[in-house]
């Protein structure tokens, strides 16, 4: 079906462009639809870095001001630019961010297409990370916001595409009926244009007569149009019909049509979609292998971690260096100062060198055990996990007992492999190479179904700075909260926000679980936590009661 495309949000973002462009000079005015152009259809990653910057600029700007409705339109357009150049994650804390915003002003029409846009957008962002649950209840929420049966049309053919992903072919012919039902009563003839090549698309999966016709008229309304976008869909749906049904010419006819309109279109996903359509129609046996090869490695990559494009946006390093420009500034000073006095710079080198040596001993018995961990961990999955799982397979297939016997030894013997695993995963080496990204696989990892994780960016803290084994102790100690919450807590909702400090650190952890009486419990996990984090030199506190959730904090 159409690759989801955000013109239609584009519409919205015209009932807000009357409220945010009051009060901006004529210049700004400019500078806003350049940059947002930028983001839709970069040219190199120097001027998406600047596009980045001006609306974080911007949207700072506007806050301070109070215009939140300036803000949030602002956000959105970073959210669409974002999703385009496949910064998943990153497009779903702007929208989110958005959102938040939103839930804090009255409702009107302005706020209500607004959320409904932002909702949309969601859905799109989970659908592609295949977490197909919550793709579908933000598109039902979107849909529950719409004011009458054409601003249904965006959010019902969302849901259209989602059943088609999961091969739903009944569902998605459903919906898609419906579409053009209510296209029909219209005067927008791309709209219609657009509901008969959906469905003309769907009834081909489902093998219905129809299906070419209804492709075929609305090719049709779109070339009287002048519709480049609309066409490049048609001949990319009509090259899969082709294909599908042996016809290999037309195929490949419909194919290179598609590739010719995306490149007048100068869009890098429709080049990439059109690329990979004619591949997909290459007899050369190196090509299909290669194909199969990428798409099992890009499906992996979707899932455990956040699939970042050649040219990303560099806001946060730029602040970073920033932040680096004034320590050195201040560093420079504080030499001035020691350089004024011998005796005190005599007494702070010796006072500095034993702390140093305290520091080294200290970092050395860390990392020391930090090395034991991960070689117990290596032998835990090499020798007792993999002996477990041998055992499981001889009483499988080769132990002659009862039933119930081997299947409660199978019980048995698969409980302690499950533990064995755990406590190699709990030890396993920790990749420092990129840190920000290392937290988001954990959380992701541990993140349980049907539970909101909420994080703050994880550049608030100046990772650059902080040595080695201290990542890997908060990596293990933000892991074994993870875990608890996994274990015991029930929470909906978990919060992990990183706050940087002159020279102090925090990563505050909160849930909102069911808790627990801090005197009536074994302190387990915790304890651990604790005991890392002084390794460190670090403090951890926490705080719980039955019923109020879970809350601690990790200082370094």
């Amino acid at each position: 079906m159409n690759k989801p495309n955000f013109l239609f949000l584009f519409f919205v973002f015209s009932l807000f462009e009357s409220i945010s462009y009051k009060g901006f000079s004529q210049e700004s005015v400019d500078s806003l639809r350049y940059y947002h152009n930028v983001v839709m259809k970069p040219n190199n990653s120097k001027d998406l870095n600047s596009a980045f910057l001006f609306f974080d600029r911007k949207i700072n700007e506007q806050l301070l001001v109070g215009d939140t409705i300036g803000a949030v339109q602002n956000l959105r357009r970073v959210a669409i630019g974002q999703f385009e150049l496949g910064f998943l994650y990153e497009s779903e804390y702007s929208a989110v961010r958005a959102l938040k915003m939103l839930e804090e002003q009255k409702d009107n029409p302005v706020i209500t297409e607004a959320k409904s846009g932002i909702f949309n957008h969601l859905g799109i962002v989970y659908r592609h990370l295949k977490l197909y649950e919550k793709a579908l209840s933000y598109y039902e929420s979107a849909l529950e916001l719409a004011n009458d049966s054409s601003d249904s049309i965006p959010a019902l053919n969302n849901i259209s595409y989602l059943h088609l992903d999961q091969e739903n072919y009944s569902l998605a012919f459903e919906i898609s009926t419906a579409i053009l039902e209510k296209c029909l009563m219209s005067s927008d003839s791309l709209g219609i244009a657009r509901a008969l090549d959906n469905l003309g698309y769907v009834q081909s999966k489902l093998n219905m007569s129809e299906a070419l016709d209804n492709m075929q008229k609305a090719m049709n309304i779109r070339l009287e149009a002048n519709d480049l976008s609309g066409l490049y869909s048609s001949n990319r749906h009509l090259s899969n019909y082709f294909s599908s049904r042996d016809n290999q010419q037309k195929a490949i006819e419909h194919a290179e049509e598609a590739y010719d309109l995306a490149k007048q279109l100068n869009s890098a996903s429709y080049l990439e979609n059109a690329l990979s359509l004619l591949l997909d129609l290459s007899n050369d046996s190196k090509v299909i292998a290669y194909r199969k090869l990428s798409d099992s490695i890009s499906s992996a990559k979707q899932i455990q971690e956040n699939k970042y494009a050649v040219i990303k946006y560099n806001v946060e390093k730029e602040r970073q260096k920033t932040q680096m420009a004034k320590l050195q500034n201040e560093r420079e000073k504080r030499y001035k100062i020691i350089f004024l006095s011998a005796f005190l710079l005599a007494l702070g080198s010796a006072v500095f060198i034993v702390y140093l040596k305290n520091q080294q001993r200290k970092t050395e018995l860390v990392k020391t055990a930090q090395r034991t961990e991960a070689r117990i961990s290596k032998r835990v999955h090499d020798d007792l996990a993999n002996d477990v799982s041998g055992v499981m397979t001889f009483v499988e297939n080769k132990l002659i007992t009862s039933t119930s016997v081997k299947d409660k030894i199978l019980n048995f013997l698969n409980d302690i492999y499950l533990k064995a695993r755990d406590i190699s995963m709990a030890n396993i080496a920790v990749d420092v190479t990129d840190f920000p990204r290392t937290l988001k696989n954990l959380i992701a990892q541990y993140h349980p179904k049907g539970v909101d994780v909420i994080t703050s960016p994880y550049s608030n803290i100046n990772w650059d700075a902080t040595p080695e084994h201290k990542k890997i102790q908060l990596y293990k100690c933000l892991q074994e909260l993870l875990v608890n919450s996994k274990k015991y807590s029930k929470a909906t909702t978990i919060s992990i926000a990183f706050k940087g400090k002159k020279g102090k650190k925090e990563i505050v952890y909160s849930d909102n679980g069911i808790g627990f009486k801090v005197d009536d419990i074994v302190l387990g996990g915790l304890k651990h936590v604790e005991t890392r984090m002084k390794e460190i030199d670090g403090n951890f506190s926490f705080e719980s009661n039955e019923g109020k959730g879970f809350k601690a904090s990790l200082i370094f």
